[in-house]
């Protein structure tokens, strides 16, 4: 069955006169972004954000794919910080699962107001990732930090990194490394100003302090214990394996594995069951 291929977006500012809507296509959810405007957090002194990402539910049914950037947006004689989102069915973000390749589709355009159109994602997935492009990311990216992180999120931990600045480079080749049913349950932020969205992997412009379980800071997560599928990824990317390559990417999450040994569990039990009644 072929997903709402529907994309509304919206234009929302922050600034001091508080978060208000520029611009909206019809069926905009503004309620819902005003609030994670909110929940992306206070800007502290001296904080630039030149352009970041990220993604989180709007919802049960829908995904907000929003880009951010300090622009002078029209009608505005001062800097605000602007809020580009893009809001697409969970069943479309489903098939897609990668926020930063669906925002590159569609350029912002920051000065727009007013009624805003509608957009709509062509009948296509985005194109398979290649041997090549993991390589040349293990090569020149921080890769005791990539392979790491990509465990850690699979084990299903979170990362919380310290930056002054948008961490785009990094955040997006860890989107690119992860399985592609784990990353359609994730939420990356390459810059936040707080994590009350409840980001799996984001960075801020401040020491959180004290993590709450299940959450690593950089130097957990460069010494996390390394496992199956990070092992792998490396070889495969070594020997130019693209089969092996997407055999890991299209592997199973834990939850789904979990699920499937219960219902295997439950099957048995039902056919036990049905023998001894036939006895």
């Amino acid at each position: 069955m072929t997903p709402d291929l529907r994309v509304h977006q919206g234009l929302l500012a922050s600034d001091s006169r508080g978060i208000r809507v520029v611009g909206a296509s019809d069926r905009f959810p503004t309620p819902e972004a005003e609030r994670i405007a909110v929940l992306f957090g206070t800007r502290p002194a001296g904080v630039a954000c030149p352009l970041a990402h990220f993604a989180c539910p709007v919802g049960k049914q829908q995904v907000a794919i929003v880009q951010v950037a300090d622009r002078h947006l029209a009608g505005s004689s001062e800097v605000s910080l602007a809020f580009r989102f893009l809001v697409m069915s969970r069943s479309l973000y489903f098939h897609l699962g990668d926020p930063f390749a669906i925002a590159d589709c569609f350029p912002p355009a920051w000065n727009a107001t007013g009624t805003l159109a509608e957009l709509a994602w062509p009948e296509e997935v985005l194109p398979p990732r290649q041997v090549e492009d993991v390589r040349r990311t293990l090569k020149h990216g921080d890769s005791g930090l990539l392979l790491g992180g990509a465990q850690a999120l699979i084990d299903g931990s979170r990362i919380v990194l310290e930056r002054t600045a948008p961490e785009e480079t990094t955040l997006r080749s860890l989107w690119l490394l992860l399985p592609t049913r784990s990353r359609r349950n994730l939420w990356p932020a390459s810059f936040a100003f707080s994590n009350e969205l409840g980001f799996h992997a984001v960075a801020l412009p401040y020491s959180p302090g004290p993590l709450h379980y299940g959450s690593l800071n950089e130097e957990q997560v460069r010494d996390y214990p390394s496992s199956r599928y990070e092992l792998n990824l490396q070889i495969a990317a070594e020997d130019g394996d693209q089969a092996e390559l997407d055999r890991l990417l299209d592997r199973r999450t834990s939850q789904e594995t979990l699920r499937l040994g219960l219902s295997m569990v439950v099957i048995a039990f039902l056919l036990a069951f049905a023998y001894k009644l036939l006895l």
